[in-house]
This record gives structure tokens, C-alpha cells and sequence, in this order.
């Protein structure tokens, strides 16, 4: 008798550690986009994972992003790339995958808020970039009103305005981590020009 209560007990344990699991895995929306989706601004696009324990992913090809979605719809031909970190971004919470590439990073600060940004930005960290919506990913340094601010530059309106800047600069950090900490100050008067006029 007392066998078959303990595995009664134990029987009422286990469902209830199984309902609360399963009440705790609800599916997960992603970001949606594939190809040339991706660098289309007005096309915001997401999705719910059909699986409970599925999860978000981007995938890249340098700082282009070829793939947003579920891991369970990963294209075949792109699924080797998820094999690999740096070409594949997972996450599992809400809409979590709308980042770019880790190596795509940049200083991102105001000098109004942070008075390192100015002139000191080397000893600030550079942190990941939203998606970019443009074949490529830049940060910028622009003198703006007397402050000095510091970013990401990742669609193709963002990119050209600052070239027509005189006061702002872009550059690659695929090139050259932290490439947006160089001090404009001094540069500002020679016009826009990339990572060459950058120390």
C-alpha cells in the first residue's frame, strides 16, 4: 500500500512539474526577412515560431544580413552558417534578433552625457549595432552644437547624410575595431572623408 501511494505522490509531481514547463514555453516571435528583404527599411516583418522551443536567428555575410527568423526556417543553403558564431546571431526572447554582426560594433555616446565620448572615447566599449538595413555597416563621429556623438550607421539614408557632412566621419569597424573613437576636433574643417583622416 505504501508503494503504490509514494508512486501516486510522485506521478502528481512529475505532471505537475511537466504542466508548469509547458506553461512556461510559449513560441517565440522573431524578426522575419530573407535576401533582399533584409535592406528594405519599410518591410518590418515579424513571426511566430510554430515550435515551442525554437528560437530567433541572423544570419550574416560580413555586416549583410542575409537571413531573420526562427531557427526552424533557416533556409538549407544558409544553415551551415549557423555552424558558426560569427555569422549567426541566436537568441530566444521577443523579437530579440534584430542585431548585427558582433565583428559590425561601434562606440556609441553622447558627449552632452558622457564627457569621455568628446575626447576620451578609446577607453569607452564599443557595442553591437542594430541590423543594418544597408549592404554594409559603419559607426560615425559627428560634431554637432558644440557635442560630440558617436554610433552606428547602418541604413543607406544614415550613411549618406553624414557624408554630406562636413562635420561627420564614417568608417568600418570591420576594419578597425573602435574605429569611431578618433577625436574629430581637429579634422572637422577638411570635409568628409573616410577612415583615412581617422587616428
Amino acid at each position: 500500500m505504501k508503494a503504490q501511494t509514494i508512486a501516486k505522490v510522485v506521478s502528481a509531481v512529475v505532471l505537475v512539474v511537466l504542466a508548469g514547463q509547458a506553461a512556461g514555453n510559449t513560441a517565440v516571435s522573431c524578426h522575419s526577412c530573407e535576401g533582399a528583404n533584409c535592406q528594405r527599411v519599410q518591410l518590418t516583418k515579424t513571426q511566430s515560431c510554430v515550435d515551442s522551443l525554437d528560437y530567433c536567428v541572423t544570419i550574416f555575410e560580413e555586416a549583410k544580413v542575409l537571413f531573420k527568423g526562427c531557427s526552424l526556417e533557416i533556409p538549407y543553403e544558409l544553415r551551415s552558417k549557423c555552424q558558426d558564431n560569427r555569422s549567426c546571431y541566436k537568441c530566444n526572447t521577443k523579437e530579440c534578433n534584430n542585431v548585427g554582426s558582433a565583428k559590425y560594433a561601434c562606440i556609441q555616446c553622447d558627449s552632452s552625457k558622457d564627457s569621455d565620448c568628446a575626447s576620451n572615447a578609446a577607453v569607452l566599449e564599443a557595442a553591437r549595432c542594430r541590423a543594418p538595413t544597408a549592404p554594409n555597416s559603419y559607426c560615425y563621429v559627428k560634431s554637432s552644437g558644440g557635442s560630440i556623438v558617436r554610433g552606428c550607421s547602418t541604413t543607406e539614408t544614415d550613411q549618406q547624410t553624414c557624408l554630406n557632412d562636413a562635420n561627420c566621419l564614417l568608417c568600418s569597424p570591420g576594419d578597425i575595431r573602435n574605429c569611431n573613437a578618433a577625436n574629430i576636433a581637429e579634422s572637422s574643417g577638411v570635409g568628409n572623408r573616410f577612415i583615412r583622416f581617422l587616428r
